[in-house]
């Protein structure tokens, strides 16, 4: 009886005779995975390198909000800062007196005195007055709330602002004029009185409950920049 080894040992030698003798397995599976991994490194460092700026993009988004840093907008407090411009007085017109008239008169200081615009709707075809009045109210369907016409240290009250005329078809009033020694604040300034506006040449009193030639009332207000 053949001992192990002689088996294995005849067994080796008839292979070599056939030629079925069996070699090694190639080791190609082995290199197409080691391609496979290559492959998917690169890939994942091309990933990387597209990630990377969207990430650092995110990294300063994340900073600025914890920083407080606002993108396309001013903080409340510089906004604050800017807006430094003097607007002037502006008053709200509402008709009085059974009349349609309403708009805004705005007063601006300018040197020694101050520009006034008018901005009118409904106008009657005709002359028409301003006049400053003593109170800042316009209560009352007449304008005696608003007193007595009012004016600088040394100007008429009644003859301050010239006669005006309205020529407009459609009954509007767009213009600008200057009144000599008249101011927004102070002792010579609108603030906290009132505008009205007259029909005709004159300026008139008001009495209680009496109708008059007053058409139009705006207490004066501090102006701001959307404003006319």
């Amino acid at each position: 009886m053949l001992t192990n080894y002689a088996k294995r040992r005849e067994a080796s030698l008839c292979n070599l005779t056939d030629g079925t003798r069996k070699r090694p397995p190639r080791r190609e599976s082995r290199a197409c995975d080691n391609r496979g991994r290559a492959d998917r490194g690169r890939k994942a460092l091309d990933c990387l390198r597209k990630a990377r700026p969207l990430v650092a993009a995110w990294a300063v988004l994340a900073l600025a909000a914890c920083s407080g840093v606002r993108f396309g907008m001013a903080h409340d407090e510089d906004e604050a800062v800017k807006d430094t411009m003097d607007y002037g007085q502006v008053a709200s017109l509402r008709p009085i007196g059974g009349s349609a008239l309403f708009g805004k008169i705005r007063v601006v200081d300018r040197g020694d005195g101050a520009s006034m615009f008018l901005s009118l709707m409904n106008v009657p075809p005709g002359d028409y007055r301003v006049a400053i009045t003593e109170r800042a109210n316009c209560t009352s369907p007449n304008g005696f709330s608003a007193g007595a016409p009012w004016a600088p240290a040394g100007k008429d009250p009644y003859t301050l602002i010239p006669v005006l005329r309205s020529n407009s078809d459609n009954n509007r009033v767009e213009l600008s004029l200057r009144v000599p020694a008249l101011h927004t604040k102070g002792a010579s300034g609108v603030a906290g009185r009132s505008v009205v506006v007259f029909s005709g040449r004159d300026v008139t009193d008001a009495k209680p409950d009496v109708p008059n030639e007053r058409m139009a009332c705006g207490v004066f207000d501090a102006g701001h920049g959307i404003q006319f």
